[in-house]
């Protein structure tokens, strides 16, 4: 009668008739293992360890006491001495499924995955119908990463009971993994129908619809998984994340604060409050929170490449590229090793030949087994010029996380609003969640416009050959949400890379590399990119100005102020240690000058002391640094009415910024080094006959500045005329420029 009613559920009538019995037979261990396993149903777990002990006291023998002590053990997290118990279960008796199926759940807690997993097959193979062991078995290959075995062995499970809901669970992380989120998403609602009380499911729907942009509903999704489970600490985390994607960055944060609040112990809810106070320029207090990420998890991957990227931020690269390398050695995260290689292009000291090896090893380590099983298999579509006497367009593919209010967008507008639709057919892989007005404008000029944030890697290249692109164009390089691994995979004939990154991907599968002849000479660069190097005829660069541009301020600052302002609006991480020193010499030689700095981690007060202290070794005073924090575009080009001359960057010099100087009437000088990143500045000031302003030495670069700020007139005269002379010049001629890059493409095809 006891075991009938716990078996029926009623475990308050199974209780009272086990207590009836040992009232008789005080010693009765079946009843005291039945108490203690009724104690485990309802969380009680130090009577159900008492018990269950007392009960093995009595009769040691019994394999399946053992087994619900280890269950016991394993509730109390104390997985160790769970898996001693079901090892002496199966002593007892080798042929316990239940008991290799509770092992593995031991050894899943204890992170050995593969034990694990061979606990599972154990129990399936003794229990071929055994559905909680698939079920298991599935989450097991699942934390292992892999995916296509989990699904295999949940759809299993499901074959034998359809109403298995932790299987759907499971199964929708599993195809959420392989990047197929609409087939998550079912399985996710599938579970919610059978029991919509469960707040994991909730939780893990609405990462999914995050994945996919559709915000609203994944807020609907965590709200509810809080309301079932107020203690859920990663929903209010996710529902954090979720929050900063709808630009809402306060609600944001006083979800991550109650997720550490829940659970001090949440190494994500860390990072990801860490990530959003980063974001905001809060460095120090940013990097507070990736620190006390380490110190739960020494080998949170993430964590490591969260603070490395924040000492980046801070011009400390030594201590950035120490933390992605740490990173690469916990795991093989190739948007780790494209942060390091975008961090080593900052760094003064990395020579040509250093730069092109470690590019080449991200190839190596990520690329080359891609290709490998990805041959190309581009016969079917290609190109033509002419089918049955109608002239075929040439397919362009361009692939960014940057069609928004971005640098790179800025840049590849004037091309994509000029491209000849007669002769060519534009496809743009937008890459990113967020869609603003420059977005809508860019989708305006292109043919076809794919939404592929959600994509995986081999989705993304398999509806590129659907495409039967011709020329797929990377944007990327090794910047954020770059998709270089669809590339590896050679999904169209031709592949470029072009404006998003100013080095080579060291990509063997991408043909081309887009630059001129004064970033890249010719004769010295082809030793250091893995691709051909396409040069146009003048810079590389084709610039929109924002619509909304401040005019030109005519009045030269110094005129009333009695002394030169020079600036740098450039990013902190560009400001490295040799190039401070450099600017503390012009400011040496130029008497009463000041220097204005304007950059987003100036918002944090610890960066701005820290940088005042710098100068001050290099005995520039406080009082002639004027230091400003990161302002919304247009507004920030306000800035430049105050400015007489901006100082270029080294050796990673400005683009955007560059542009902007000069469109708002200011003088920018230039320092030239050895390979394209140090040379962005002579292609511009080139194209606009600036030569003047071109210092290939630190003492040419100090003359320089010297000259011209000796020279008022000069300075008036430059900052009258720059921006007609800009308007003027190659560098703004959209509709030339756009017609040279088609003819080039052109030539490829034919």
């Amino acid at each position: 009668m006891a075991l009938q009613s716990y078996n029926a559920g009623q475990l308050q009538q199974a209780e009272s008739i086990c207590r009836q019995i040992l009232q008789a037979e005080p010693n009765n261990s079946e009843m005291l293992h039945l108490l203690g396993v009724i104690a485990i149903r309802v969380e009680n777990y130090e009577v159900a360890l008492e018990l269950i002990s007392k009960a093995i006291r009595i009769n040691p023998s019994v394999s399946h006491f053992y087994n619900s002590l280890g269950n016991v053990l394993n509730c109390q997290e104390k997985s160790s001495q769970a898996v001693e118990c079901f090892r002496r279960a199966l002593a007892l008796n080798p042929d316990y499924p239940e008991a290799h199926n509770n092992l593995g759940n031991a050894f899943m807690a204890l992170a050995q995955f593969n034990q694990a997993v061979n606990c599972y097959q154990q129990a399936l193979t003794l229990k071929p119908d055994f559905i909680e062991a698939y079920n298991n078995l599935g989450k097991a290959f699942n934390d292992q990463e892999q995916y296509e075995q989990a699904v295999e062995t949940l759809q299993r499970a499901l074959a034998l009971n359809p109403n298995f809901v932790q299987a759907y669970n499971n199964l929708g992380n599993a195809l959420s993994a392989q990047g197929k989120p609409a087939e998550a998403i079912t399985a996710y609602q599938r579970a919610i129908r059978l029991n919509p009380n469960e707040s994991s499911t909730h939780r893990n729907l609405g990462k999914t619809l995050n994945e996919q942009g559709q915000w609203a509903q994944a807020i609907t999704c965590f709200q509810q998984a809080i309301a079932l489970n107020p203690n859920d600490a990663d929903a209010y985390s996710n529902l954090g994340y979720t929050l900063i994607q709808q630009g809402k960055p306060r609600d944001a944060l006083a979800c991550f604060q109650q997720a550490i609040a829940l659970n001090p112990n949440d190494v994500t809810a860390h990072n990801e409050l860490g990530t959003l106070l980063k974001n905001q320029g809060q460095l120090a207090e940013a990097m507070v929170y990736f620190q006390r990420a380490l110190d739960l998890n020494p080998n949170s991957a993430e964590a490591h490449n969260n603070l490395a990227t924040a000492w980046k931020d801070q011009g400390r690269f030594d201590k950035a590229i120490a933390h992605y390398r740490r990173t690469l050695e916990i795991k093989a995260i190739p948007l780790a090793h494209s942060n390091l290689l975008l961090c080593i292009n900052y760094v003064m000291g990395y020579d040509q030949n250093a730069l092109f090896l470690e590019h080449q090893r991200f190839n190596a380590v990520f690329c080359e087994p891609l290709s490998l099983i990805n041959q190309p298999r581009h016969e079917q579509h290609v190109h033509s010029p002419a089918s049955q006497g109608k002239i075929s367009k040439i397919k362009l593919g361009y692939v960014s996380a940057d069609f928004r209010k971005h640098p790179v967008a800025y840049f590849i507008e004037p091309v994509l609003a000029h491209h000849d639709h007669q002769q060519f057919e534009i496809f743009c892989y937008h890459n990113n969640k967020q869609f603003d007005d420059f977005t809508a404008r860019l989708q305006q000029y292109a043919d076809h416009w794919i939404d592929c944030f959600g994509l995986s890697d081999d989705a993304l290249a398999e509806r590129i050959r659907q495409d039967q692109i011709d020329i797929l164009i990377d944007l990327s390089g090794h910047t954020a949400d770059n998709r270089l691994l669809v590339f590896a995979r050679k999904p169209a004939p031709i592949q470029i890379t072009y404006l998003g990154y100013p080095n080579t991907t060291g990509l063997t599968a991408i043909d081309y590399r887009i630059s001129d002849g004064y970033m890249d000479p010719e004769g010295r660069a082809e030793a250091f990119n893995s691709e051909s190097v396409l040069r146009m005829p003048g810079s590389y660069f084709c610039f929109r100005p924002n619509e909304q541009s401040p005019a030109v301020s005519q009045a030269l600052p110094a005129l009333t102020k009695g002394y030169i302002t020079f600036s740098s609006l450039n990013n902190y991480a560009k400001l490295n240690p040799e190039l401070l020193a450099l600017w503390a010499d012009v400011l040496q030689a130029v008497s009463g000058s000041r220097l204005l700095i304007k950059t987003k981690s100036l918002n944090d007060l610890a960066t701005r002391e820290a940088l005042i202290a710098q100068f001050a070794r290099l005995n520039i005073e406080s009082e002639r640094l004027i230091l400003l924090g990161r302002s919304p575009s247009p507004e920030h080009l306000n800035t430049y009415h105050e400015v007489d001359i901006a100082l270029d960057s080294y050796p990673f010099t400005g683009g955007t910024t560059t542009f902007e100087a000069l469109w708002m009437g200011i003088p920018v000088v230039t320092l030239v080094g050895d390979r394209q990143v140090a040379r962005q500045g002579l292609s511009i000031l080139s194209a606009i006959e600036l030569t003047e302003l071109i210092a290939h030495t630190p003492e040419e670069y100090i003359n320089i500045c010297l000259k011209l700020a000796n020279n008022t007139e000069h300075l008036q005269q430059l900052r009258t005329n720059l921006r007609e002379r800009m308007q003027a010049s190659s560098l703004m001629d959209e509709t030339g420029f756009t017609q040279h890059l088609e003819n080039v493409f052109q030539r490829m095809i034919t």
